[in-house]
Order: structure tokens, then sequence, then C-alpha cells
């Protein structure tokens, strides 16, 4: 088994969505190597690279070489090649144009139809591309958790860093007095001891002792100007590094969030088109239907519609599926049984009343009913 390629995003590029299937079939195959993939189809491995990570549109031959290696139907796939090419056309020109122009206008209500036909004709195909923009959006939202974790770690690793600092400067303080209290009772000894001596003896140990009391301060100022200068370097350091991650997290958030409503609103509204486009389809059979009699049938269309929640459950108001009050006809008479017909005579001078007509016999068979 080979190992794994670079993950590749879909980007909403078709070429894209396209090696990702292919991704696919090469792991159903049992993900076979590329040197191993060379030497079976007589390809470079840099372009079998090619064609596994969407670097550019494949040559068919190549591709069917390619698919029938590992086990899939080249038939088929020469027609999602096709498909392709239509597609990345469209997406080119839909990156190039200007997105308030006309013909930009023209390039979407062409793709909006193209996109219905394939729900009409492949609904699968399109669900199951929404089903994958939504596991994306999980996959989103599950980094963006990964990061806030990440950051509450580091927030954590800062927090005891700092609590160090502030232990470490009363240390400092207090290494800072033993010095100066050793300076004192030095200076004092010497003060004791050479009370017999000469001044200048007792004048050069005050001057010994003043310059360690002055280089102890300094040491000690320097130690906590030190101390404070690194604390305030990292805390600012870390609350710079912790606000870029909560960006970046509240960003991936939002985005995933986005991406999750876009998803669902897809799939909302491409079963909307699916069950407006099976319920028009029904209402024209049930026509013909109804034209050749068959009353039972379009009953069961009815309740078939009912069953699959159909009927009433949507409402489009632009369109070709914008939905139409169709009129309920009554179903042809039933024939099958005598039945009578009221004629009603218009008052007029000779006008006596209303008739019964004659009852209509039913046919015999073998006879002929008399012409009146």
């Amino acid at each position: 088994m080979g190992r794994k390629m670079n993950v590749l995003e879909d980007d909403g590029r078709p070429l894209a969505a396209f090696s990702i299937g292919l991704r696919k079939l090469r792991e159903q195959a049992g993900n076979p190597t590329l040197t191993h993939l060379a030497g079976k189809s007589g390809y470079s491995q840099p372009r079998l690279s090619e064609l596994f990570n969407a670097k550019k549109v494949p040559a068919e031959d190549l591709l069917r070489d390619v698919v029938t290696t590992l086990g899939g139907d080249a038939d088929q796939w020469s027609e999602r090649l096709r498909r392709l090419r239509s597609a990345e056309q469209d997406f080119h020109r839909a990156t190039v144009r200007d997105g308030d122009s006309p013909q930009a206008q023209i390039s979407r209500l062409e793709l909006e139809n193209k996109r219905l036909r394939e729900l009409t004709e492949q609904p699968g195909v399109v669900i199951a591309q929404a089903y994958a923009a939504q596991e994306s959006a999980s996959r989103r939202m599950q980094a963006a958790a990964r990061l806030e974790r990440r950051a509450s770690n580091l927030l954590k690793t800062a927090q005891e860093e700092y609590e160090l600092l502030h232990e470490r400067a009363p240390e400092a303080e207090k290494r800072a007095a033993a010095i100066i209290a050793d300076g004192a009772a030095t200076a004092a000894r010497l003060e004791l001891q050479g009370q017999s001596r000469h001044e200048d003896i007792v004048t050069e140990a005050n001057r010994r002792a003043d310059a360690i009391i002055t280089r102890a301060q300094d040491r000690a100022r320097e130690m906590l100007q030190n101390a404070e200068k690194r604390a305030k370097d990292h805390r600012a350091t870390t609350y710079a590094s912790l606000n870029k991650t909560l960006k970046d997290i509240d960003q991936l958030r939002v985005e995933a969030e986005q991406a999750v409503q876009q998803a669902s609103a897809q799939r909302t509204s491409l079963e909307m088109r699916a069950k407006i486009e099976i319920e028009r389809l029904v209402r024209e059979a049930q026509q013909h239907l109804e034209k050749a009699g068959a009353g039972e049938q379009v009953h069961a269309l009815d309740l078939l519609l009912l069953d699959f929640n159909i009927t009433g459950s949507h409402a489009a108001t632009r369109g070709r599926h914008a939905r139409q009050t169709v009129p309920r006809r009554a179903a042809l008479p039933d024939n099958s049984k005598p039945s009578l017909d009221l004629i009603a005579q218009p008052p007029g001078s000779g006008w006596t009343g209303w008739t019964f007509p004659q009852q209509r016999q039913p046919p015999i068979h073998g006879v002929r009913p008399e012409t009146p």
C-alpha cells in the first residue's frame, strides 16, 4: 500500500472535485503506489501526480488507462471528463467576468439551469455534494476546537511563568537586603576594630562600605528592572499570541457556521426543487390518465404524493417550478350502468311542463340499438 498523498481540499473548482474522486477510486483499489501505477499504465510519475493533485485537466487516454488499472469504469470516467471540461470553462468565465455585467448574469442563469437538469437526472450526486460540504464544515469546527484547546494551554503556561517571575522577585530583594546587611555589618566591625587606628583607616573602611552598598543597591535595582522587563515582554508577547489565536478561532468558527448554514440551505433547496419537479411530473401524468379515463390511477398517484409528504409541503413562487393551481377535473362518467338524462325545456309559447325522457336500455349482446 502506498503512502498517503498531501491533503487536497475542495476549493470549489470542478477539477479539485474530479481529483478527489480519483483518489477515492485509488483507495478502493488498495492505494497502490505511483511507482506501481506507472509500471502498469506506462505513464511517468509526474504525470500521475498531476492527475491525482488537480494540477491540470488530464488527457482522455491517460485517464482511461489509469482508471482501467485501478479497476474502474473507463467509459463512465470519460463521460465525467467531458463534463469536467465544460465545467472548467464555465468556472473560468465566471471568474474573469464582472459580477454585475449582463454576461455574468446570463452565465449564472446557465449554471443554474445546468444544476437543475443534473438534479432532475441525477439527484443523488447533488445530494452527495451537499453532504460532502456539511462534512467539510464539521471538520473546520473540529479544527477550531483544537485551536481553542491549544490557546488554553498557552495561556496556562504563560500564567505559570508569570507566577514564577513574581516568586523570584522577593528572593532577589532578600539577596539584596542580605548584601546590604552584610556590608553594614562589615563596616560596623571595621569601625569597631579601627577605633584605635588612624582616621584614614576608618575613612577608607566607610568608603569601601558605601561602595559595597551602592553596588549592592545598583545590582538589586538592575535585577528587579530586568525581571520586570522580561515579565512585561513575555506578558505582551503571550497576550499578542493569545489574541491572534482567539481571532483565528473566531474566524474559523464563523466560517464553519457559514459553511453549515450554506450546506443546510443548499440541501433544503435541492429537496424542495426535487419535490416540486416530482409533483409537476405526477400532475402531468394525472392529466393524461384523466383524459384516458383511468380515475383509480389518478387517485393512487394522489395517495402516493401524500405518502411521500410532497403535496402542499413546499412553495415556489418564481421560475419554471412555480406552483400553479391545477384545476381538479371530474373523472369520466361510468357508463357501465344506465343513467337518466334530464332534459330541461326552456319556457316558451308551447311549453307544457317538465318531462322525463325514456330510460336508456342496457345494450343486448348481439343486437344493435335502433337509431332514432
